[in-house]
């Protein structure tokens, strides 16, 4: 299996590039001289944007799209957060888990009517519950404490941009 994360923000010629090391089904890497070579079964790529760059359309052609994006509807997006966290960090409250997922959903409110620019989604919810669990790890109402006094400023993406 190969990751390449966040292509769009690779230099503009490595989508052709990637064409063409998959095409031959080996490449040689920067300062190597013995190429790599793909066994027998070809590896799965997995590609990742943010669509910050549009990508050449005859490497698009070749690739499987699927868009992710988080569901518009209030009560639906803070179900799929708190279920996503329950899965990562098990040992947290689920009260916990809501109460970020809730103070997530608020901000991106906010954001999109003030027409900032990443949203806060998925990674900073994840990223504010991993903040909790280590900085009040176990004790539930020092957690619920820390979401209070961290939780916008973790889920604030953009410097300036006070939710």
């Amino acid at each position: 299996m190969l990751l390449v994360d966040e292509i769009d923000k690779a230099e503009s010629d490595l989508p052709n590039g990637l064409l063409e090391a998959l095409g031959a089904g080996q490449f040689t890497p920067f300062g190597c001289h013995d190429p790599v070579v793909a066994g027998a079964i070809p590896p799965l790529v997995v590609i990742t944007t943010n669509e910050e760059r549009a990508l050449p359309d005859a490497f698009v052609r070749r690739c499987l799209v699927l868009p992710l994006s988080l569901p518009q509807k209030e009560d639906e997006l803070i179900a799929l957060l708190a279920g996503r966290g329950r899965a990562h960090f098990r040992d947290l409250d689920p009260a916990i888990l809501d109460l970020a997922a809730r103070q997530l959903a608020a901000d991106r409110k906010k954001a999109i009517a003030q027409r900032w620019r990443p949203l806060p989604g998925q990674a900073e919810y994840l990223d504010l519950l991993r903040a909790i669990r280590g900085l009040a790890p176990g004790d539930s109402q020092a957690q619920e404490r820390m979401m209070n006094r961290i939780g916008t400023y973790v889920l604030c993406k953009q410097a300036g941009n006070s939710l």
